[in-house]
């Protein structure tokens, strides 16, 4: 059965790409071995500002991707066969970290996905699109992860209804806990028509300051063991992402080491469910 796994949050800045990024790459890695060995997966980048999609093939394709070549856009506003935008991408070995190499899946995102909201405008149950989508390539996959846009619009309510469960990462502060609350009224409300679950909350960018450490505490005292591994605010993630890859493949010393070992906790979580 596939697990289609939505990682959302309305906020921007709270690490929602790179929990994308790196919880789909180590799925596909297989890096937590104890639980789960390398899997099939698919990661679907509905967000406009095609950062996952940057990541894997560059910031030049999110601009401007030749004619003819479908994204995300395509999938949902001309109904395109997802198979005909899906690329798959390598991700390299690291040996040195003891993580193998693996392919990953990757349905691109362009930011004239922007303009969805007004191209759907009308559109008959244009909250289903998405997930009359990916039910044509869902038996290839083991995971489907849906990289959501900041935003409770359209592009994600097509996210939510297409998943059955979702991840949502947390940076520390107090207004992104004012953000959960907003966020639970739409899952609340997206369950009735899909049974969506909460598989976890992810504490971003976690640092020594009194700041990470309450809002960790609050997240606990609101979620209790749905609060998964925190990931450490290290300058080496975002060294990845510009590298054009995934933290495991970038670890290479203690710094960027135990940022992996984070992600590769939030793994084992995920494969648990």
């Amino acid at each position: 059965m596939t697990r289609i796994i939505a990682v959302a949050m309305q906020k921007g800045g709270t690490g929602k790409t790179t929990c994308s990024v790196n919880v789909a790459a180590g799925l596909a890695r297989g890096v937590a071995p104890d639980v789960l060995g390398p899997q099939r997966v698919l990661l679907v980048d509905v967000d406009p500002q095609a950062n996952a999609t940057a990541v894997f093939l560059s910031p030049q394709f999110t601009l401007g991707p030749a004619d003819g070549v479908a994204t995300t856009h395509e999938v949902l506003v001309n109904q395109t066969p997802a198979r005909e935008a899906i690329k798959t991408i390598t991700l390299p070995a690291n040996e040195r970290a003891g993580y193998a190499a693996a392919t990953l899946d990757l349905l691109p995102s362009h930011i004239r996905l922007a303009r969805a909201e007004l191209d759907l405008l009308g559109v008959i149950r244009r909250e289903d699109r998405l997930a009359s989508a990916l039910k044509r390539v869902a038996k290839d996959y083991d995971f489907i992860i849906i990289d959501c846009p900041p935003s409770l619009g359209i592009l994600t309510l097509n996210a939510l209804i297409a998943a059955g469960e979702i991840i949502i990462p947390v940076e520390p502060g107090y207004f992104p806990l004012i953000g959960i609350g907003l966020l639970q009224r739409t899952i609340n409300d997206v369950a009735q028509i899909n049974d969506l679950q909460l598989l976890g909350v992810i504490p971003t960018l976690q640092d020594r300051t009194v700041e990470s450490r309450e809002t960790l505490e609050g997240l606990r005292q609101m979620f209790g063991d749905k609060v998964f591994p925190a990931i450490p605010s290290r300058i080496a993630v975002r060294n990845a992402h510009a590298a054009q890859t995934d933290i495991f493949a970038f670890a290479t010393d203690a710094a960027t080491r135990d940022a992996a070992e984070a992600f590769a906790g939030v793994v084992k979580e995920v494969a648990r469910g």
